[in-house]
């Protein structure tokens, strides 16, 4: 059965699962749960662990991940 990449979990809570595909070369990684907190920060978990990000931050965050990927 295929899922979608992204759920959103509770619109109300601005929550969002994002799955990542089984490949070949990497093999299968746990989804990322982001969401908002009530401060308005950006939170990434993955199996326990958070990453807080500044919304200030999140232009140069994309850019650098693009950057990284090509």
């Amino acid at each position: 059965m295929t899922r979608p990449t992204v759920s959103h979990t509770m619109s109300c809570a601005m929550q969002a699962v994002i799955w990542q595909p089984f490949t070949e070369d990497r093999g299968s990684e746990p989804a990322l749960l982001v969401q908002c907190d009530a401060t308005g920060l950006l939170m990434i978990t993955q199996e326990g662990r958070d990453i807080l990000i500044q919304p200030e931050t999140l232009p140069e965050l994309i850019k650098q991940l693009r950057r990284l990927t090509q």
